[in-house]
């Protein structure tokens, strides 16, 4: 089987690999305890419910810890001095953003199963065929995807921000202020399925190889860490952690999530290399009442 042939079924293979196994193994032998499982296109409608938000909550936990994990071994401890040399552990920070991310990611994965569910049933444009819409559309689509839920993330993200409502969604994420990679996941549940509703919604008007589809999705997880981890590689047009920092650091400039095209074209753009670590309040943007929630 030739290359392509064989990332055309890697996603569908995947899925169902791993749907089945939670199925099979945890639900039915290490649950249930039984000695002959049901198979899950057996179990009903339900079934495939629970092992789909296992599926999305423990999946994205393991890339989370493992990828969160390696960053900050990397940035925050090897090489520390090369990268963040100012950097001073606040253990007890970190922990809140490990515990608020772990348990928002329940409800998160939560709202995004029906979503996963109508993805396992067919209901999309995901494809597996290259030769259907070509290899040239193949390579560039997963760029057609990034803009596309940039430009909705940019929008959204500008929402969160307006006065009458970052302090009842957004304002949780920005209590982290000098994140490491574990704030990555650190959000209200509605906040994260907001900003994450551009990567579900692509599938359903825009055909998509099933193979880049779950590539892009493990990408945009490892770049919400990345853009947490304080490191800017500097790389032009590019949304890096840099950016990141100063809106963190600014609540109303950088809203894009992977490029400064949106920002810059609406006047929202701060450049971090003349911005520095020159921070605002919270009450000089949202006014005196911007702490009395969160």
């Amino acid at each position: 089987m030739d290359l392509l042939g064989f990332v055309a079924r890697v996603n569908g293979v995947t899925n169902d690999l791993a749907l089945n196994f939670i199925n099979d193994f945890v639900i039915e032998k290490c649950v249930l305890g039984k000695a002959h499982p049901v198979p899950l296109d057996e179990a009903g409608e339900l079934r495939l419910w629970v092992v789909t938000w296992m599926f999305v909550y423990f999946g994205t936990l393991v890339l989370y810890f493992l990828a969160a994990g390696f960053h900050y071994l990397l940035f925050f401890v090897l090489f520390k001095e090369s990268y963040i040399p100012d950097y001073k552990p606040n253990y007890k920070e970190m922990w809140r953003e490990v515990r608020f991310s772990v348990t928002s990611l329940v409800t998160m994965s939560a709202m995004v199963t029906p979503s996963e569910v109508l993805v396992h049933k067919g209901f999309t444009k995901l494809y597996e065929n290259v030769d259907e819409y070509g290899l040239a559309y193949f390579l560039l689509s997963p760029i057609l995807f990034l803009l596309f839920s940039d430009f909705i993330i940019y929008w959204v993200h500008r929402f969160l921000h307006h006065r009458l409502i970052y302090k009842y969604i957004h304002k949780p994420h920005h209590s982290f202020v000098h994140t490491t990679p574990f704030a990555a996941f650190a959000f209200h549940p509605l906040d994260g399925y907001m900003q994450g509703v551009a990567y579900h919604i692509f599938v359903y008007f825009i055909p998509f190889h099933t193979f880049m589809h779950l590539a892009s999705l493990g990408i945009v997880g490892l770049w919400t860490i990345n853009i947490h981890d304080r490191v800017d590689m500097g790389i032009p047009l590019i949304n890096g952690a840099g950016h990141h920092r100063v809106h963190h650091l600014t609540f109303n400039h950088n809203y894009g999530q992977y490029f400064i095209i949106f920002d810059w074209l609406f006047g929202t753009m701060r450049d971090p290399k003349k911005w520095g670590n020159l921070m605002e309040s919270e009450e000089s943007v949202y006014g005196d009442d911007a702490k009395k929630i969160g």
